[in-house]
């Protein structure tokens, strides 16, 4: 069947890192809902997804993917089928495996993209977080759309900026960590219920581990003990490794302000609509509320700012400034821990 040659989709919301998200696939989602006309905002899209909840910890290294919102869940796909569920929408994806050829790609791209929806991609620029396409020319060799590291030095060899923000890649295929392709036209999907909801963020939470990956309640322990690992932060060490390790201490806070944030919020959301489970809502919120107030006013202060320069990662090194670290980490896994309990309590109650 003869395709169009270029198809763009002007006006889809920008995506990018911001005080307003850092979570890559809510965002994407959040653009993709408000461009459809989708009533569902960047705060429900994070709790009902789950990535709202999550928080992981890969024991085995100093892992800069633990913040994927892709692990909050055990099940690999759990995190798109909720995800898209909560902007109204069934999962339709594509992955590639060695089956899965750039034809099929650029068939699902242009399926897509002719009837009115944005894509929501994994990769395409720089790692396999999730960005929006937005168009195509060359019949999809071209791909214009947003992502979060467009602007990253990085990867301006193979990346162009339109006038209205849109990147521009030709090179996404050859990207390996191009990993998949979601649809945002799929039928509608039945909206959570207040359990369903609340079996999300239950799930999410508890603590466990996943191959070698801490989960939940456990992953603030698997946390502390890199940090406390004094010999991972030795006085000789070259700055690039400190510098993943600041990346990933970072990634772990920046989860946990966004997440937390959205998720109290959330809760609180839900205790104006069932009153009478408004009790152990306000509570649940109000402790994800304290861990995100310890980040706020007590970790970032010790790191002097939230960037992640030279002079964080000097202070991160530093041993004395890691033991207050692990103490913190102790008290906003006692405040999840609390969280938790009284939505299990009330998931009892509405079982």
């Amino acid at each position: 069947m003869e395709h169009q040659n270029t198809t763009i989709l002007y006006n889809v919301p920008k995506v990018a890192y911001g005080m307003e998200g850092c979570t890559p696939f809510p965002m994407s989602l959040h653009a993709c809902a408000r461009y459809l006309g989708v009533q569902a905002d960047y705060t429900q899209i994070m709790a009902q997804s789950g990535a709202a909840f999550r928080l992981t910890w890969d024991t085995s290294c100093w892992n800069g993917g633990n913040v994927d919102a892709l692990f909050a869940f055990d099940q690999p796909h759990k995190l798109f089928v909720c995800g898209m569920r909560a902007i109204g929408r069934s999962l339709k994806l594509l992955e590639r495996t060695p089956d899965t050829g750039k034809e099929e790609f650029k068939a699902f791209i242009r399926e897509e993209i002719d009837s009115g929806h944005p894509v929501i991609a994994l990769g395409i620029i720089g790692p396999p977080e999730a960005c929006v396409i937005a168009g195509y020319r060359e019949g999809g060799e071209t791909l214009l759309g947003w992502n979060c590291f467009q602007e990253y030095p990085e990867y301006q060899n193979s990346v162009q900026i339109e006038t209205n923000g849109y990147f521009v890649t030709s090179n996404w295929w050859e990207n390996p960590e191009t990993q998949a392709l979601i649809a945002t036209g799929a039928p509608a999907a039945v909206p959570f219920s207040l359990k369903e909801a609340l079996e999300i963020a239950t799930e999410v939470l508890a603590g466990r581990m996943c191959d070698s990956y801490a989960k939940g309640l456990l992953a603030y322990d698997a946390w502390k003990e890199a940090l406390l690992c004094h010999k991972d932060f030795p006085q000789d060490a070259v700055f690039p490794i400190l510098v993943e390790r600041m990346m990933c201490h970072g990634d772990a806070m920046d989860c946990l302000s966004d997440g937390r944030l959205h998720g109290a919020k959330y809760l609180r959301r839900l205790a104006g609509k069932y009153p009478t489970y408004a009790e152990s809502l306000q509570a649940a919120a109000q402790e994800f509320e304290k861990i995100v107030d310890i980040i706020w006013k007590e970790m970032i202060p010790i790191l002097g700012g939230w960037e992640r320069g030279e002079k964080q990662i000097r202070k991160l090194a530093d041993p004395k400034n890691r033991q207050l670290f692990a103490a913190q980490i102790d008290r906003m896994k006692a405040h999840d821990k609390q969280a938790y309990s009284y939505l299990c309590q009330l998931l009892q109650t509405l079982s």
